[in-house]
């Protein structure tokens, strides 16, 4: 299972993992992997399913591995996926210490350009209203139940939730797998309009954010996360999370609490590359201390699971 191999130069720092990751879940994602020289990721490309394995095997030089029928389409797409195309920021030497030190910290760290947004969306809606934990199991239960394996000689790895999967899931397989029924019925909606959902993608930042907010159940936290992680926009800010303002207000003023309008009023002078320093935050700042236990995991209904095993 040779595969279809190819070779890519690249400048500058390059880690794999903080490129990669944020394209999943937090935990275990079932259809992404990476470390700091090797990264692995399934695809349902508009040619087929397919599988990209990423090598660093010299500084400056990629070794490509790809399999399935979308194998060509990922190995055309490698460099906008790995964000190789993202044009490097560095911030002027006046800058506070506390972002100079987060810059270096996550050098590596590219916007990836992955061209598939339905999918890219996923697992960002399922992480809507729960901790990242109880997305990361809702994720891969819903995936090895209604996903495929993916193509060449990884047996753990499976192909992302497509549009043409997502509609066959029955709602009530939703919370079978720990998800919300209101993050089903996103999912249906957005599957259900998978073309303009995927048209965002050549869209101007503005515009891009328009079009996914247009959708029932995605607001600026869910259209922003997308625009970050996968769709390659530097400057998009995601609203609305609970955490995510008093840590950016942690690294960049020592506070330890802040709400949407303080983290926007910090990141102010950045205004163009205002989601790269949130990247740069989540990947390698430090975090406020908790003021409460992290919540358990939800229970499933085993009546629900059951009724799922049964189908």
């Amino acid at each position: 299972m040779r595969g279809l191999e190819a070779r890519l130069r690249f400048d500058g720092p390059l880690d794999l993992a903080a490129t990669w990751r944020p394209l999943g879940v937090p935990f275990s994602d079932p259809t992404v992997c990476a470390n700091d020289s090797h990264a692995v990721r399934a695809s349902r490309t508009p040619e087929g399913p397919a599988t990209l394995h990423v090598a660093i095997e010299d500084a400056g030089e990629l070794a490509l591995r790809a399999w399935g029928d979308g194998a060509r389409w990922m190995i055309e797409h490698a460099a906008a996926s790995l964000g190789l195309d993202d044009a490097p920021f560095a911030p002027p030497a006046n800058a506070p210490r506390a972002l100079q030190r987060l810059a270096q910290q996550a050098a590596g760290d590219r916007l990836a350009r992955t061209g598939r947004v339905v999918e890219l969306l996923v697992p960002i809606v399922l992480e809507q209203l729960v901790s990242g934990a109880e997305a990361s199991r809702a994720y891969a239960r819903l995936v090895r139940t209604f996903s495929d394996r993916a193509p060449g000689p990884f047996p753990d790895l499976w192909l992302p939730l497509g549009a043409e999967q997502i509609r066959a899931i029955p709602m009530a397989a939703f919370p079978a797998c720990g998800a919300l029924a209101r993050q089903g019925a996103t999912l249906h909606e957005l599957a259900r309009r998978a073309t303009r959902v995927e048209e965002a993608a050549q869209l101007p930042h503005d515009e891009a954010d328009r079009r996914l907010r247009a959708f029932p159940g995605v607001g600026p936290w869910t259209s922003r996360s997308a625009m970050l992680r996968g769709m390659g926009f530097p400057d998009a800010v995601p609203l609305g999370d609970y955490h995510l303002p008093s840590i950016v207000a942690w690294n960049l003023a020592g506070e330890a609490k802040a709400d949407d309008a303080r983290m926007l009023e910090l990141l102010e002078p950045w205004r163009g590359q205002r989601g790269r320093i949130v990247r740069w935050i989540t990947y390698a700042g430090a975090m406020p201390a908790r003021r409460s236990p992290r919540a358990a995991l939800r229970e499933v209904d085993p009546e629900a699971r059951a009724l799922l095993r049964r189908s």
